[in-house]
């Protein structure tokens, strides 16, 4: 329960710098996201859920940039999860749910922001060129996720010493 919370604690505060900086608020998302992979790899369970719940809700509430929060809300903390399920599956399959399901969120997520929040538009628009280079760049995201929850199974879980506590 404890790491639970400060997980949550730490993805709002990544959240709320990544507010601060408005260069890094898709990288924010991305950090906190991290954190989402540990819970998933150390507690599993329904505890990745609540962190990815808390921290969302939270970031919406107390951060002040409102695009990073809600795309950590809407993808960026729980994909994580969605990909440990994907993953368990035939790689083609797993490819294929994991590009519905991005697809899937962009799409709620730029309703979401144009029609409930208001978000003001950038002027790029909602253009197929725009939809290629978010699925490519999704595409990079989600193979140097796999590296990192690879580097952190081989040397960082050892060194935090994480695995002696959940058995």
């Amino acid at each position: 329960m404890a790491l639970s919370a400060i997980l949550a604690a730490l993805s709002v505060v990544i959240l709320l710098l990544g507010s601060v900086i408005t260069v890094l608020d898709l990288t924010s998302v991305a950090l906190a996201s991290i954190l989402i992979m540990v819970a998933v790899i150390e507690l599993r369970g329904g505890y990745p859920y609540l962190i990815w719940l808390v921290a969302g809700i939270l970031s919406m509430l107390i951060v002040p940039d409102k695009f990073g929060a809600l795309l950590y809300l809407i993808f960026g903390g729980v994909y994580p999860i969605f990909k440990a399920m994907f993953e368990r599956l035939h790689y083609v399959v797993a490819w294929i749910l994991k590009f519905s399901c991005f697809n899937l969120m962009m799409i709620i997520a730029v309703i979401f922001a144009n029609y409930i929040l208001h978000i003001p538009d950038t002027g790029l628009g909602f253009t197929l060129p725009l939809f290629a280079i978010c699925n490519f760049t999704f595409l990079l995201y989600d193979i140097a996720a796999t590296h990192l929850i690879t580097l952190y199974l081989i040397k960082f879980r050892k060194l935090l010493g994480l695995r002696n506590f959940f058995k």
